[in-house]
């Protein structure tokens, strides 16, 4: 796992206040995963680039494969764009000259 990997795994736990983000069920009653909302794939990494594949935003915490798989919206376009204007909101801000 490298560091970026680890990073994502750590602010999604962080956030998640020890819940899977589908179901809710705590974490540590299943086997803690962290799942990628924009699959990691070279298509998806082609298509949106590393910078959101690899962004915190797109890490959340499930508790096992079935809710791992629930979180994934890489099939569903409208859902996609939305978390990508999240993240380039988000990025955007570290740019912006504070006057």
């Amino acid at each position: 796992m490298t560091e970026t990997e680890k990073e994502q795994r750590r602010y999604a736990l962080a956030i998640s206040g020890g819940v899977c983000e589908v179901c809710g069920r705590p974490l540590r009653d299943g086997q803690p995963q962290g799942a990628h909302r924009i699959g990691n794939t070279k298509a998806n990494r082609a298509k949106y680039g590393d910078m959101v594949i690899d962004h915190p935003f797109n890490v959340g915490y499930t508790c096992s494969l079935k809710c791992n798989a629930a979180l994934d919206i890489s099939r569903n376009p409208a859902e996609c764009i939305k978390l990508c204007k999240k993240i380039y909101t988000r990025e955007a801000l570290k740019y912006e000259v504070k006057k």
